[in-house]
């Protein structure tokens, strides 16, 4: 039983570490590419984002595949996928050349995030999923609180290039680790003894019905659940919480730069405001689950996050320490509560179309994280100062916790739960 988490969810932890690293190294990388190639911060930004067109795309058919069983494998696959592609980052002659292969590496890397989210739903039951979402989440801030100090010490050492072709590398070395150390459901657990995996499957069962059949992709039972009005608002929210999300990381360490600091400065000063986000969503996730107050918890993160970034975008927006203090308190709603919000699915969607509709979810909430680093690009550009693009990003964020509210994800819920209340109430 403690395998879960003492084997399976470390193992994805890393991997998605890794492929935070290879998304969003290009945030160091930019200065140097802006010298020598010539990419201004506008073409920056949009390539940034255009990544998660990728991205975006590839989501809902990994969603569909690990609802057959096949997340691992399919992990595996694109483990091999964006690490070339990543690495490729480091080859590049011009700024057209940066768009396509972000595109690429945004569609190897899509598949990942709805596999993750199957293999949590077959290995935990409702209670835990928060702490478990959490805990292989913690890659968001971690990789973000470590990538700073590495991209720096490889920057200082050699150049951008190499920084993207190291890291480029890292999923090709840990391929072997999570192919043989992880599994898609406790039934195909090998290191599982016949009686833990039967307490396994029990234990991740309870208080949840189990689908007859999968359905097929494109089936009238998927097309119902995307047109249902919760879904519809999970994923409002989702798209704007993502330009906070992304806004922050890729452009972050570049703010920094505008002030007489080195790169090794830079890197671990982009550490501290992931090091806060990390114990808050610890407290956050373990809140989450004790409670049962999944989408409050949310909207209290975001509105927290988005109260930061307004007060210190207009309070003292050249002040160093004022950009360092605001960001850290945005990363704790931002990050705090991005695994407790993807906890939530499980309670109003039935698990014969989960993958594939929160993979369409995703895969659609991805323009947020396109639209973000182009948007705090562009005003960057026009205004020469970071700090309207995070008034925007603040906007966003209290949008995304208002679109949440008016989910009504308890209603949801319920409904799911009850059939019968959904036919005598109008649709949650």
């Amino acid at each position: 039983m403690r395998s879960r988490w003492t084997r399976l969810l470390p193992i994805m932890l890393v991997t998605f570490i890794i492929s935070f690293l290879d998304r969003t190294n290009i945030g160091f990388a930019l200065p140097g590419m802006g010298l020598d190639i010539g990419v201004t911060a506008t073409v920056a930004g949009f390539a940034s984002g255009f990544l998660f067109i990728g991205y975006g795309l590839s989501q809902p058919v990994g969603g569909w595949l690990a609802d057959r069983g096949l997340a691992k494998n399919l992990v595996t696959c694109l483990m091999l996928a964006w690490g070339l592609a990543g690495a490729a980052q480091g080859f590049i002659q011009s700024d057209w050349q940066l768009v396509v292969v972000r595109f690429l590496l945004g569609a190897a890397e899509g598949g990942i995030f709805p596999a993750f989210l199957v293999i949590i739903r077959n290995w935990f039951n409702l209670r835990e999923q928060s702490r478990a979402n959490g805990m292989w989440q913690l890659c968001y801030p971690l990789a973000a609180m470590i990538s700073g100090p590495i991209a720096g010490y490889i920057l200082e050492a050699t150049s951008w290039r190499w920084l993207l072709i190291i890291e480029g590398v890292f999923p090709l070395v840990f391929l072997a680790a999570w192919h043989f150390g992880t599994a898609d459901s406790p039934a195909k657990a090998k290191w599982l003894t016949p009686a833990d995996r039967d307490a396994v499957i029990a234990h991740a069962s309870h208080g949840r019905t189990a689908p007859a059949r999968t359905e097929p992709f494109g089936s009238a039972a998927f097309r119902a659940q995307l047109k249902r009005p919760v879904i519809v608002f999970f994923t409002l929210a989702a798209i704007l919480w993502n330009v906070g999300f992304l806004a922050i990381v890729i452009w972050l360490p570049s703010a920094l730069s505008e002030h007489d600091l080195s790169q090794v400065e830079i890197g671990w000063l982009t550490a501290i405001p992931y090091a806060v986000a990390i114990a808050a969503l610890l407290t956050m996730t373990r809140l989450a689950d004790r409670t049962g107050r999944r989408w409050q918890i949310c909207v209290a993160g975001l509105a927290l996050a988005a109260a930061a970034l307004l007060i210190g975008s207009l309070v003292a927006p050249d002040s160093l320490v004022v950009t360092i203090v605001s960001v850290s308190i945005a990363a704790m709603g931002v990050y705090g509560g991005w695994p407790v919000y993807w906890s939530i699915p499980p309670s109003i969607l039935p698990p014969s179309v989960h993958g594939a509709v929160l993979g369409a979810v995703n895969g659609v909430a991805v323009l947020g994280a396109f639209g973000g680093p182009y948007i705090v690009g562009w005003v960057r550009d026009m205004t020469g100062t970071f700090s309207a693009g995070m008034v925007t990003v603040a906007g966003c964020l209290l949008g995304a916790g208002v679109c949440i509210a008016l989910a009504r994800i308890d209603r949801a819920a319920q409904a799911l739960d009850d059939p019968t209340a959904a036919s005598t109430k109008t649709p949650a």
